[in-house]
C-alpha cells in the first residue's frame, strides 16, 4: 500500500476535526480515553498545523479517500519535554518559543505508512528535537524516546 499513500496536513475545519476524531477514536489507547481531552488535543493540533496524516489512494480512481495513519504533536521546549519524558513534570505547550516537539497522538491502520509519516513530520520541524512516550493499555510502563536535533550533545 506504500506507493498509494500520500502525506499531508489537514486545514482546520469542523469536517477535518470530525475525521480526525473518528479515526483516532478507533485506536487503542484512545478508545479508553475521555472524549474531552482527546478532542481538545486534536483541535489544538488541527488549528496549529501540528499534525500529519497518511491518506491512501483508491487504486481505481486515484483519489485520496482513506486515512490510514495520524500523528500529532505539541510545540514545547527541550527542558519541558525532558522533564515530561522522565515523569518529572507536565507537558506544556510553548508555541511562540519552541525548540522541541512532543508527539502526543499516533494512530495507524497501516504500519508501513508510519515511517513516511514520521519523515513528513520531521520535514515540518527541521532543527527541533522530538520526544514521545508510548503508553500501553495492558498496564506496562510507558516507553520514552527522544531524537535530538543535530548539533546537540549526544546526537
Amino acid at each position: 500500500m506504500r506507493a498509494l499513500v500520500e502525506y499531508t496536513t489537514f486545514r482546520p475545519s469542523s469536517r477535518s476535526l470530525g475525521s480526525l476524531a473518528a479515526f483516532v477514536s478507533q485506536h487503542a489507547p484512545f478508545t479508553q480515553y475521555e472524549f474531552g481531552p482527546v478532542m481538545k488535543t486534536l483541535l489544538y493540533q488541527l488549528e496549529h498545523c501540528t499534525h500529519c496524516v497518511a491518506m491512501a489512494r483508491d487504486p481505481v480512481t486515484g483519489e485520496l479517500n482513506q486515512m490510514v495513519s495520524y500523528v500529532g504533536w505539541v510545540r514545547t521546549t527541550d527542558e519541558v519535554a525532558r522533564e515530561w519524558l522522565e515523569n518529572e513534570g507536565r507537558l506544556t505547550m510553548s508555541p511562540g518559543k519552541h525548540d522541541a516537539i512532543a508527539v502526543t497522538i499516533l494512530a495507524t491502520d497501516d504500519p508501513a505508512s508510519v515511517m513516511g509519516l514520521i519523515r513528513h513530520a520531521k520535514r515540518m520541524n527541521v532543527g527541533k528535537s522530538v520526544y514521545w512516550k508510548r503508553y500501553f493499555i495492558d498496564g506496562r510502563a510507558p516507553r520514552s524516546r527522544k531524537v535530538v536535533k543535530k548539533g546537540e550533545a549526544g546526537s
